[in-house]
């Protein structure tokens, strides 16, 4: 293959695979993370290097604009919840986001994603603080087994801003 990219990637994988080889075996078995985190694809928006965590310690669902309209996003946290016993979601959105920033610019209310995002402009004046609150607020009534987690205590929801311009993350607290 005479693809630059693609030879990059190989390489740089090897060297990751060369590196953390030990590691392999004992994530096999299974994955316990504590920590499911929706957040938005953006190629800067890295949960394991923000939080400074290692394989297996973090369930991270990435859909652009960090959003919880779509079944497969919602099936993927109800799995981590369900299944692997998260005991904590964090919706985490961040600085300088381009959805949220395209929704703001866009007049084609029929991209689905557009649309999501710009039913959070009301709930702050920030879009993205209102982007983050409206996620948090329709999964109770997308997902009635992240409902029902929250109600029996088995589950706590965190809301939070990643700051592109210092590395620092930022928790609200909607209550």
């Amino acid at each position: 293959m005479d693809d630059k990219i693609i030879q990059e990637l190989i390489s740089l994988n090897k060297k990751y695979a060369d590196e953390t080889s030990s590691e392999f075996k004992k994530h096999i078995s299974g994955q316990k993370p504590k920590i499911a985190i929706l957040t938005c694809s953006d190629s800067r928006v890295i949960p394991e290097f923000i939080f400074n965590k290692d394989i297996g310690e973090l369930f991270v669902v990435r859909v652009a604009g960090n959003v919880a309209m779509d079944s497969s996003v919602i099936t993927s946290l109800e799995y981590a919840v369900d299944h692997l016993n998260v005991s904590h979601l964090i919706i985490l959105g961040h600085t300088y986001c381009g959805a949220v920033k395209a929704s703001e610019e866009s007049k084609d209310d029929s991209i689905a994603l557009f649309e999501e995002i710009k039913k959070g402009f009301s709930l702050n004046n920030d879009h993205i603080i209102g982007n983050v609150k409206r996620q948090h607020d329709i999964l109770f009534r997308r997902s009635d087994v992240i409902l029902k987690a929250v109600k029996d205590d088995k589950l706590k929801i965190v809301c939070a801003i990643y700051n592109l311009e210092s590395g620092f993350v930022d928790f609200l607290d909607f209550n």
